[in-house]
């Protein structure tokens, strides 16, 4: 009987240790797991922050091409266009002040005032 009471107690001792060890170890597999969800979400982190430095080095040579064509771009000459319909009314109106001035006579302004108008 008393190797029965020891054969039932080793028995007992074997399951709580096997037990033991499957819980013990089902924490260490959880916690890897954990560990490894964790680092998924680094690389993901960091790829984030990758991606982010692309675009805004992408945007600065963007804006930097941009300031280049706008430096290279010819700046409009300030007053009416050669040849517009108010290029011409400028012209005569300094005719009409030259003539008023007595500069011009009235056929030198109305000649001149139809080869402007082209006719």
């Amino acid at each position: 009987m008393r190797r029965r009471r020891s054969l039932v107690g080793t028995m007992a001792t074997t399951a709580v240790v096997v037990g033991t060890a499957k819980v013990v170890g089902g924490a260490m597999d959880g916690a890897a797991d954990q560990k490894a969800a964790g680092q998924q979400q680094a690389a993901a982190q960091q790829q984030q922050v990758a991606d982010l430095q692309t675009q805004q080095a992408d945007l600065a040579a963007q804006q930097q091409a941009l300031a280049q064509q706008q430096a290279a771009a010819p700046v409009a000459a300030a007053g009416p266009i050669p040849g517009s319909l108010d290029d011409q009314l400028v012209q005569i109106q300094k005719l009409s002040v030259m003539k008023d001035q007595g500069l011009l006579t009235e056929e030198e302004f109305t000649a001149k005032k139809k080869q402007i108008l082209g006719l």
